[in-house]
């Protein structure tokens, strides 16, 4: 659904792309992170035809960004890190004109417009103003109008930036939601548990170009091609067999041990660690709560960016 190969994009102050490349499949939730001024904005407003790029390919929905932007438009859905909202407008009002925007006819329009009210719960504050809402509930009113044409790609830059915590909380069940319903999204954000919350896998991005991890994979924990797994396990009895087995398993290292308790790395993904667990049953030990995942985010982002300053 996305694809960018070598983008290139030059400023006065610098390089706001340097050679990145990126690629979506169809359904897929991507999280793209890094520190400021390294290039997210940039590469959403290219994918979002309102940027050009100075070189490199990018697409969408098959289509090129450059030579085919109308038709990327209508297969977009963008929300800028820094929306604009007409205040003076009723929220019913605002919907219609950006309905008008996106050339929508009837019956396709009024039915685009009340499905953005019932998704952003605004149904009965229709005739309400827009500057009465307060910041959550303008960002649902934001992402509904991004809505209204159907989008099959959603472009989503720090959608969750100043909302309180019950509003981010809505809007990571909304993207949940529209994932689900089959929506391909790509969302840049500082917010890096709401991004593990949501996101089926994180690419990086330092100084425009493509950023991999020491010694880890880009996908998000619990996945089955993290690098590796670290496995808690609470067991009953001795703590010579669960620990004989760990030390027996291709790699697997132990982290931390204590009585009735092993926090055991082990090298692969979900499938290495149910076999490890496989290993422990079978030798006879008494598990009592195993729990395995992968790094976490923050963890992940520290070790990509330790030398770069936010």
């Amino acid at each position: 659904m996305i694809e960018a190969e070598a983008l290139r994009k030059t400023f006065r102050g610098g390089r706001g792309l340097d050679g990145f490349s990126l690629q979506l499949e169809h359904n897929e939730l991507v999280g793209i992170v890094g520190p400021n001024g390294a290039g997210k904005t940039t590469l959403i407003k290219i994918l979002a035809t309102l940027l050009p790029a100075a070189s490199g390919v990018a697409r969408v929905d098959g289509h090129d960004v450059s030579g085919e932007a109308a038709a990327v438009r209508a297969s977009v859905g963008y929300l800028p890190d820094v929306a604009g909202v007409y205040q003076d407008m009723g929220i019913g009002e605002f919907l219609e004109f950006f309905a008008d925007a996106f050339r929508l006819k009837e019956p396709k329009r009024s039915a685009a417009i009340d499905r953005a009210l019932q998704r952003s719960g605004l149904a009965d504050r229709k005739d309400d103003f827009v500057e009465h809402l307060s910041l959550g509930w303008k960002q649902r009113l934001l992402l509904a109008k991004t809505l209204l044409h159907e989008p099959k790609v959603l472009l989503l830059d720090e959608p969750a930036t100043g909302l309180d915590p019950l509003a981010r909380i809505a809007l990571r069940e909304q993207l949940k939601r529209l994932h689900a319903e089959g929506a391909t999204i790509l969302i840049s954000s500082h917010i890096l548990s709401d991004l593990e919350d949501i996101c089926t896998r994180i690419v990086f991005i330092a100084d425009g170009k493509n950023i991999t991890e020491p010694q880890a994979a880009t996908v998000l924990a619990g996945s089955s091609q993290a690098a590796t797994v670290r496995c808690e396990i609470e067991f009953q009895g001795a703590s010579e067999l669960p620990e004989r087995v760990s030390a027996s398993a291709a790699g697997a290292k132990i982290i931390e041990r204590k009585q009735g308790f092993l926090l055991v790395e082990v090298p692969g993904g979900v499938r290495e660690a149910s076999l490890f667990l496989r290993d422990l049953l079978a030798a006879g030990v008494t598990v009592v709560h195993f729990d395995a995942r992968g790094p976490g985010l923050e963890e992940r982002y520290k070790r990509a960016f330790g030398e770069h300053k936010s």
